[in-house]
């Protein structure tokens, strides 16, 4: 019941995306793989699951983060996940995504646009970050990856 209500909200969300275009049930289902990881990404966060970004980021994930003026470039999802242990969790986290915008190139490849907000709680002081995702995407072995993000941290307070 579950993954039929996601699936009729996914189409939903597709058909609204591409009202006068005809969707392949690949492309649909490609879509709906490709919004798991993005959905998979915010759960493992606030769950300070990190190790479990490398069945959502490939390997030799290039990622920028853009904050300030400043660009903070990290390759290979294991540095990812080094770094972001290190950095430590929060008392409470709590990301949520929001629109994604969503093209393909062909078949194996696909880039899109994320929204996301998050809560970050240490010793009762609240931070609200607005972030914005550029995803460039690759199906490799039949699956979808994110191969490459670029992350701008849009406001943080």
């Amino acid at each position: 019941m579950k993954k039929l209500f996601v699936m009729l909200v996914m189409l939903t969300m597709v058909m609204g995306i591409k009202a006068q275009q005809t969707i392949s049930a690949q492309e649909m289902s490609d879509r709906i793989q490709i919004r798991a990881l993005v959905d998979r990404y915010a759960h493992e966060s606030d769950q300070f699951k990190q190790e479990n970004y490398s069945e959502i980021f490939a390997k030799d994930l290039k990622l920028r983060i853009h904050a300030g003026g400043n660009v903070n470039e990290i390759n290979g999802v294991d540095n990812m996940i080094n770094i972001y242990k290190a950095a430590g969790a929060a008392d409470i986290s709590f990301h949520q995504t929001g629109q994604q915008t969503l093209e393909f190139a062909d078949s194996t490849h696909a880039s899109g646009w994320v929204y996301l907000t998050a809560l970050m709680v240490n010793g009762g002081n609240a931070r609200h970050m607005y972030l914005r995702y550029f995803d460039k995407y690759e199906k490799i072995d039949g699956r979808w990856w994110i191969v490459e993000r670029d992350q701008y941290i849009l406001f943080s307070e």
